[in-house]
Parts: structure tokens; C-alpha cells; sequence
């Protein structure tokens, strides 16, 4: 590499750099999952952790971001930008703080690129990041939505993440119609990791699948949920879906047998890369 060239591939990484948030809030994930983290430190309380793990963070390379456990007393440095992987809800959860650049991207500090992904958060409408629209194949639509559902004892009372969700209202449908999101994007040929919220509360609550296809060929599910889960959302923490530019995502909810079978999804995101 030339003089010129070093000179362009430094100028493109600090337009990246000036351009990326310095720290974020961008998802709360288990004190279990450690397959990211570089190093750990101590504290006594949440603001102490956040100006120990900050500057370490912007020493460190290879770190992109950094989890704050304030229940545990400790904050821990990441690489920050792959997928998380499952890990235990009931063993405590930490605030994990991430570099963002533009939409959809997080900063890979090592070389100065954004690594990108495809997210819908349903915050706006029509979303130019998400990666699923309504399919014409389905018996009714998904309803974007905003605080509680309708009907009680079913749904959720607010999103996940920010203001808005998508669910499916089932007091007027009938028992076994679907609701259907397919990908409406042509994908490379290469495993990527699906993650997401999801909420299935109520007496009535039937099924949500994620499930791929080919071309023509039959649909194959690759994850299932079914029946009443209470009034929580949870997170699929990683799904890996080898795809093609002939493949398709589909995410489908059915309906139950009577008004009590909501089921709500919020902030799906696609890595293009397998899960952990």
C-alpha cells in the first residue's frame, strides 16, 4: 500500500469514526454470556462501572462496546458487535453499551468498518431497514401497534424496544388463520444469525414459526413456539439460517381459538454471519 492509499484508508476511517455514536444502550443481554468479553472490572455502583469500562473500551483495540452488571458489580469489555448468545435470564442481566454508526451498523475498531445488519424495530412506517414486509400469501395482516393491545389478559402492554411492535390481533379472526412477514431482500449465499423479541400471552395462543424456503420447494420450519408463555417478552437469542438469493424468511403467527391469543415480535435483526 502506497503513501496516497494509507492517506484515503485513514481519512475513510475517521469520516466512520466521527460518524459513530461513542457509546450506546443497545440491548440488555445474560451475566452468562461471556463469549464476547476481553476483560472484567470491579465496582461499587453504576457510575463507577461505566467511567471504569468507557476509557478501557476506547484503549482496547479490539473493543466494541461493554456490558454494565450493576447487580453483580461489575462492567466487562466486548468485542460487541457479533450476536449474543443464549444465555441465563434467571442468572442476572446486564446493559450492554455498543459504538453505533450510521443505521444499521456497528464499528469494527480493529479495521475501521461498520459491520452491518438488517433490523426492523417497526419505530416507523414504511422502515427502510427492515428486511420483511406483509406477505400476500396470508389470511390477514400483522398490525403495527403502540402500548397495550386490545383485549385483556392477551398481548403485550408496550414494546420491547422503543414505542412500537407488531402483533396479531385475534378477536376477529378464526381459529388456524395466519399472519405472515416473508423477506423481501435477496440474500448472499451464506449462513446468517436471526435474532428477536417475541411475546405469546393468553389462554388461546396458538403457534409462531420461523421457518425458510427455497425456490418451490416445501417450506422448512426452523423454529417454533407454541401456547401460552405468560405476560413477558423473550428473546431468540441466535437462529442460524444458511440462505441464497433463491431462499426466503417467513415468520408466521396463528391464530387460536378465541380473542385470548395475541402474539407480539419486536426488533428482529439479521447478522450476515452465523450465529455463535
Amino acid at each position: 500500500m502506497n503513501r496516497q492509499q494509507s492517506s484515503m484508508v485513514l481519512i475513510g476511517f475517521l469520516k466512520l469514526t466521527n460518524a459513530c455514536v461513542q457509546f450506546e444502550l443497545t440491548q440488555e443481554v445474560s451475566v452468562s454470556d461471556s463469549a464476547q468479553v476481553l476483560t472484567t472490572y470491579s465496582g461499587t455502583h453504576e457510575a463507577q462501572l461505566y467511567s471504569t469500562c468507557a476509557p478501557a473500551c476506547l484503549r482496547d483495540i479490539r473493543c466494541n462496546g461493554f456490558d454494565i452488571c450493576k447487580d453483580q458489580q461489575l462492567c466487562r469489555t466486548i468485542r460487541g458487535w457479533t450476536p449474543v448468545t443464549p444465555g441465563n435470564v434467571s442468572a442476572g442481566m446486564c446493559q450492554r453499551f455498543q459504538r453505533t454508526c450510521q443505521s444499521g451498523e456497528y464499528l469494527e475498531r480493529s479495521n475501521g468498518t461498520g459491520v452491518s445488519y438488517d433490523y426492523c424495530d417497526f419505530e416507523n412506517d414504511p422502515e427502510p431497514s427492515c428486511f420483511l414486509s406483509e406477505s400476500p400469501a396470508d389470511d390477514f395482516d400483522w398490525t403495527r401497534h403502540m402500548g397495550a393491545t386490545g383485549s385483556i389478559a392477551t398481548g403485550p402492554t408496550s414494546a420491547a424496544r422503543g414505542l412500537y411492535y407488531k402483533y396479531i390481533e385475534t378477536s376477529a379472526t378464526m381459529l388456524g388463520e395466519k399472519a405472515i412477514l416473508e423477506s423481501v431482500r435477496t440474500f448472499q449465499d451464506k449462513t446468517y444469525c436471526l435474532t428477536m423479541y417475541y411475546h405469546m400471552y393468553g389462554d388461546t395462543t396458538n403457534t409462531l414459526t420461523v421457518r425458510t424456503q427455497k425456490g418451490n420447494n416445501a417450506a422448512i420450519d426452523r423454529w417454533q413456539r407454541a401456547g401460552d408463555h405468560g405476560n413477558a417478552w423473550y428473546r431468540l437469542s441466535g437462529l442460524s439460517l444458511a440462505l441464497d438469493p433463491n431462499t426466503k424468511i417467513f415468520i408466521e403467527a396463528t391464530t387460536g381459538s378465541s380473542v385470548t391469543g395475541d402474539i407480539a415480535i419486536d426488533y428482529i435483526k439479521l447478522w450476515p454471519l452465523a450465529c455463535p
